[in-house]
Formats: structure tokens, sequence, C-alpha cells
């Protein structure tokens, strides 16, 4: 297809950052083939003769697709359940009272469906790729590949994995149903779909299968995708069993580099900050499920100062990447009692590290930038700005006003999925009644 936005603010990002006001971007196929006024754009159309889909932007802002370096898309079918007993007081017993019993029941259907929720609540809010992290410690074997068809039912570009734990069949069927997914991946291309070797956390994967994993991850040539220090209790169990802090124990197993995500680092030290930067490794910020469990700040201005790459994730608490970098940014202010830090580093986060940790861990290509040969993953966002909008101002408008405007259209690989606020071949109330319909079912099993 061939699609022409006409008459918007485009706002490119990328290194120049241009805002280009009556903008025009102009796609073939999956990717971005010209940008520029649309009086010069429209110009080369009409003498190319190109037959396009136009598509009016006037009084909304253009910018690339936004990206989730850290998502949990089955937790969709927990919302709104009752927990049994007193309510959990540490992440511990979070762990142990809702997400280990509700992974142990989840079922084909279930992965499915509760993957289709978020994918769409993905494309209202303009996320355009995510790095997924799934859990059913009952149904592992195929259970990436249900999420895979979600993905490509809905049309979001993923990179997905399984988190490989010892709490269930002593990670064998994790590190099987890895190993076939990315065996898998190698005989059939997916420019939407990609894989990592998924590991639960420290705590509850030994030598054995941590070992395993790091060698399944060489054979494919992926990185690894763990959760780390989330909570003080990782630490200490590692220190128990191990001698060493979590970090130390990831560096000396070969866990650690450049194609690896760790998410979390609340309780990070000092020294496990600088083995991050020297390895190259990259770590996921998410500062709203980490307010939800009460586990702490990490405290990523520091990170980011040393040289760490810090993205910005939700942990399966939303698909809405604009409120979780507002999030970012507000928590940090907070946590140092300054106002004068963040407001660079939060949209850092969000619209520059995130393109170069998914540019590290996946072969998708060139993204979050709105330039000739990139890929076309872009969103229209309903926005009038009340005061003057350039390129020295554009991180206010982001923090206090596109924060709360409307995505209005979404592309993904040159592929219209949203446009005028309305999903393009997507039966939301059907898949949202049958949704219902499980998780009811789940509920009852719980």
């Amino acid at each position: 297809m061939k699609i022409l936005i006409e008459k918007g603010t485009v706002v490119t990002l990328g290194k120049e950052n241009k805002i280009i006001k009556d903008g025009a971007v102009y796609i073939e196929g999956n990717a971005i083939k010209e940008v520029g006024t649309t009086t010069e754009i429209s110009a080369k159309c009409k003498m190319q003769n190109a037959k396009c889909k136009i598509i009016d932007a006037k009084g909304k802002v253009v910018m690339p697709g936004l990206i989730n370096t850290h998502h949990h898309l089955y937790s969709t079918l927990a919302r709104g359940m009752a927990i049994p007993g007193e309510p959990a007081k540490n992440f511990v017993e979070i762990l142990e009272r809702l997400w280990w019993p509700l992974d142990k029941i989840l079922n084909k259907e279930d992965i499915y469906y509760s993957a289709l929720i978020p994918l769409i609540e993905c494309v209202r809010n303009g996320t355009t790729t995510i790095i997924d992290h799934h859990e059913s410690q009952a149904y592992q074997l195929g259970s990436l590949d249900e999420l895979e068809k979600a993905a490509k039912e809905i049309g979001i570009r993923s990179c997905l994995c399984l988190g490989i734990s010892d709490r269930y069949n002593k990670g064998k069927e994790g590190l099987e149903e890895s190993e076939r997914f990315l065996s898998s991946l190698v005989t059939r291309h997916s420019s939407l779909v990609s894989g990592m070797v998924g590991l639960h956390a420290s705590f509850t994967v030994n030598d054995d299968t941590l070992e395993k994993a790091i060698e399944l991850a060489k054979k494919y040539d992926v990185g690894i995708h763990v959760h780390c220090a989330e909570d003080e209790a990782d630490e200490e169990d590692s220190i128990k069993k191990y001698g060493k802090r979590v970090v130390e124990r990831f560096r000396d197993k070969g866990v650690l580099g450049a194609k690896s995500i760790l998410v979390h680092g609340v309780h990070l030290d000092e020294e496990e900050m600088d083995i991050l930067k020297e390895t190259a490794t990259n770590l996921v910020h998410n500062p709203e499920s980490n307010m939800n469990n009460a586990v702490g700040w990490a405290d990523v201005l520091k990170m980011l100062k040393k040289g760490v790459l810090v993205g910005l994730g939700t942990d399966g608490m939303s698909s809405d990447m604009l409120s979780q970098m507002r999030c970012a940014y507000l928590i940090a202010r907070n946590e140092k009692k300054d106002p004068r830090v963040a407001f660079m580093e939060a949209p850092k986060m969000l619209l520059e590290n995130n393109p170069r940790i998914v540019g590290q861990v996946t072969p998708f290509g060139k993204l979050g930038e709105i330039s000739a040969g990139f890929l076309a993953d872009i969103i229209l966002i309903d926005y009038l700005p009340p005061t003057p909008l350039n390129e020295n101002n554009f991180l206010g408008h982001l923090i206090f006003g596109l924060v709360d405007a409307i995505v209005d259209t979404t592309i993904v690989n040159g592929k219209v999925l949203m446009e005028n606020k309305k999903l393009v071949g997507i039966d939301e109330e059907k898949i949202t009644v049958k949704s219902r319909e499980l998780a009811q079912k789940l509920w009852s099993r719980f």
C-alpha cells in the first residue's frame, strides 16, 4: 500500500528532530519514502503518478509510533479478579497469591485472548512495538504461538519470550518452548514478530537452568530478558545462595550484553550499575508497576548519568507509554526532591532509548524516527497547541499536553490499524465478549 499523510504537524524525532508545519509523510510498503511539506511531497506524488491512500492530518501531530520495552500481555484476565485471603503485604506475597497461581491456570485460549485485549489497547494508545515477557507455567509448549497469532491479528510489532522458571517442571518445558519458538523463527522470518530467551528472575532460576538458557541464547544469537532486583528479596536470595549480588551473578554466567534486557533494577547498588555500563546491558524502568507493588524507585537518573541505556516499560500495568513517561518524570522529581531533574531524561527513555533497545535486541530494522528508510510505524494525535510549538519546546508539549491527547490514527509496518479513532478490521466488541466469558471461567478455577 502507498499512503500519503498530509497537512499535519510532523515531529520527526531522531538526532536532528524537526517539526514541520503543514508537513507530509509518504509511505510505500512498510517503509517511509519521503518527508517534507505537504506542497513538496504532494507534488512529488503527482509527478510520479502515485495512486495512494490520503490521510488528512490537519489539527494533528504526526510522530513515530511509541515503543514498550517490557510488557506482560498475559496479565489481562486478572483485572477485577478477587484474591482470596488477606491482602498481600509484600512483593513476594503478591507473586505467591496472585501471579504464580494465575499463570498456573492459564490455558491456550486464555493466553490468546489475554493478548488480544492489550494489543488493541496498544493500537488505541499509539504503541506500535512491544517487547513482551510471558508466563504460563501450566501451558508452556505452544504458548508463544498464541502470542504470535494475536500480535499478527492485531498488527503490533512484537518481540516475544517465555519466562523460564524452576517453579514448574524445573525449567525444562520453558527451555523446550523457547528453543521450539526461536528455531521456528529461523525458517519463517517475520517483519512483525521476533524472539528472545526469557527468564523469570534470579531467585527462581538455578545455575543449571540459567546456563542452559544462556546456551540457547547464544545458539540463536538473541539476548536474555529477565526481571532483576525488582525487590530486595531477589538480591538477598542471590547473596545467600551464590555469595554475590544478582548482576554479579548474571555477569559471571554470561547473561549480560547489548542484546539482553534487565527489568526494574530497583535495588541495584553502585557496583551493579557500573557493571551494566561496562557490559552495555539494557535496563528497563517500570515506574507505575514499581509504585503499585511498593518495591521502591530505581535510580534511573544515576544510571543514565553513568551511561546505562535505560528504556521504559509498563510491566503489564497498561499499554499507554505517554502516561508511563510522565510517571517516570514525576516520580524522579519526587524521589530526588529536585524540580530540576527528569525533564530531559524521562522523554529520552521513551523516544530515544526504547528505539535503540529494540534496534539492539531485534532484527526489525530502524524505528523511532520519521525519516526516509525508517519503518512506517507512525501515529497521528489530535492536538491543537495552545502555545507555539517548535523543536525547542516540544518536550514541554509532550509532558503537559500530548500526554492527555487522543490518538486518532495508528499505522504499523505501513498498515493502517486505526483511523479516525476507529479500529480497522478488528471486532473489539466480539473479542471483549469472549474475553469476559473466559475471565469468568478462569476466576472460578483460581
